[in-house]
């Protein structure tokens, strides 16, 4: 990604981010820098990195949020949805009322 330079307010969101990723890896140790920003080139990219429950990191695609992604894993949970799901896969359904 380039950034065009132009005096003024038209590089404020341009000047912000370049001021966050300077200021964000500042804390970090000397070593774990090119890690950081491979971390913040995937960020642009769309690649979200979610930490689970269980201490693992998932990888989520910047084409489908975490919002959508938490559904589709949480869905088979209620037994609620999977009943419908179950009636709609057999086609049992005519209408929704």
């Amino acid at each position: 990604m380039n950034f065009l330079y132009h005096p003024g307010k038209t590089n404020v969101v341009a000047d912000a981010l370049s001021r966050l990723s300077k200021g964000s890896v500042a804390h970090i140790e000397d070593g774990k820098n090119e890690l950081i920003r491979d971390i913040h080139k995937l960020a642009r990219l769309g690649v979200r990195l979610v930490d689970s429950t269980q201490g693992n990191v998932m990888v989520h695609n910047g084409s489908e949020s975490s919002f959508v992604s938490n559904v589709k894993t949480r869905q088979d949970l209620n037994l609620t949805l999977v009943e419908l799901k179950e009636v709609v896969l057999k086609k049992s359904v005519e209408a929704f009322a």
